[in-house]
């Protein structure tokens, strides 16, 4: 199983060094990497100082905190789960989540979240409580996030009649709604269908029915994990959230993705109970789920293939990640390293060595065939203009 798992391993940090080198800066990363002093921040300029300014190094640290977090989540499965194939399974859910992928390909605060979770998570399951009670510190400075993390410990605590642990979790709890807040503002603006979409989005549909139904099973049941708390706890609330304000689902996401490993453990665990003849649709239901992820991580990793089939390219989930490298590729081409355009481009311009110039303008042709600039800027000439 062990051959089975590095295998794997491989196979996807291959997958998201191609589905990397496929995307461009976005505004957004490049205000993250030039305007923030953020921890963000320093991981992504950690990996340009290493491995130099492109999108390879921009992104290779989210990639590298996804592979260390899918050692510390098998790692974990191993707790919650009867057979190390069960754990093998948990990994792999893990690995095609469509959250999880884009975690690891893009500049976002999830990847760390995820990955620190997991080592709190480790640090209880294998009893390192000094690892674990440190840990738990050391993120109240980390992220905002981790709020929700407390307030599953503490409900954990009071299931279980930990005193240590409530009295923890309690204390970082409160230190971290005086230090980051908790805004509450807002009027009921109905973002509950909409956060519900994003999480399915996130999990696959399939995959998010199954997540619902676990919540739901195991409340009734008299024994819960300490899992299961982390994930009904960070979803409830959000729906609850959601309600009144539009919700950073990367508060959120994170504590829910990590909860693989009792997924598949219940699945596993209904599939066994019942006869070969009476397992036709637990079959049906596994086999539909893999299909599914295995589309949605095949359609973000070749995520630009869309573009020869799409009328309207605005409309493609990644259309803010595709672009950049390739105009300043053919403005270098044409000896050109300075350009003035519009705030978004020229900022994701400066990522690549194009500076801002008051003598060339750069400006969009309205007849453009985006489609086709998507794709490939060849026909340079065609979709844009240089006003001197």
């Amino acid at each position: 199983m062990k051959k089975a798992v590095f295998l794997i391993l491989c196979l996807d940090i291959l997958a998201l060094i191609y589905g990397a080198s496929t995307l461009s800066i976005s505004a957004y990363e490049a205000r993250i990497y030039f305007e923030d002093e953020s921890l963000l921040s320093f991981i992504a300029h950690a990996g340009t100082a290493f491995l130099g300014q492109n999108d390879f190094g921009l992104r290779a640290p989210f990639i590298l905190l996804h592979f260390l977090s899918c050692i510390l989540l098998y790692l974990l499965a191993l707790k919650y789960t009867k057979t190390s194939k069960d754990a093998f399974y948990s990994l792999l859910l893990f690995i095609l989540l469509p959250g999880c992928v884009a975690s690891a390909l893009l500049v976002n605060e999830a990847s760390y979240v995820i990955f620190l979770s997991l080592c709190i998570l480790c640090a209880y399951e294998y009893d390192k409580k000094w690892l674990f009670y440190a840990l738990l510190c050391l993120c109240v400075f980390i992220d905002r996030s981790f709020i929700l993390l407390y307030l599953s410990f503490l409900c954990f605590a009071l299931y279980q009649k930990k005193g240590l642990l409530f009295s923890f979790s309690l204390a970082l709890l409160v230190i971290s709604l005086a230090f980051y807040g908790f805004d509450t503002s807002g009027r009921p603006r109905g973002y509950f269908l909409d956060t519900l979409g994003i999480f399915m989005a996130c999990f696959s549909p399939l995959v998010f029915v199954y997540f619902f139904y676990v919540i739901y099973r195991l409340a009734f049941k008299p024994q819960k994990p300490l899992l299961w708390f982390i994930m009904s706890v960070s979803f409830i609330l959000c729906l609850l959230v959601s309600i009144r304000q539009k919700l950073y689902l990367e508060d959120f996401l994170p504590f829910c993705v990590i909860c693989t490993p009792l997924l598949v453990a219940n699945l596993m665990s209904s599939y066994r109970v019942r006869l070969p003849k009476l397992r036709l649709k637990y079959n049906i239901f596994i086999q539909c789920a893999l299909i599914f992820l295995l589309v949605c991580y095949a359609g973000i990793i070749f995520n630009k293939t869309f573009y020869y089939v799409m009328k309207n390219p605005k409309k493609h989930f990644a259309y803010n990640y595709h672009g950049a490298k390739e105009l300043a590729l053919e403005l270098k081409k044409r000896g050109i390293y300075a350009i003035k355009t519009g705030p978004n481009t020229q900022i994701r311009l400066k990522f690549y060595g194009i500076n801002s110039s008051d003598k060339l303008f750069l400006q969009e042709k309205q007849n453009a065939k985006e489609a086709d600039f998507s794709v490939s800027l060849a026909k340079f000439k065609q979709y844009y203009k240089i006003v001197p």
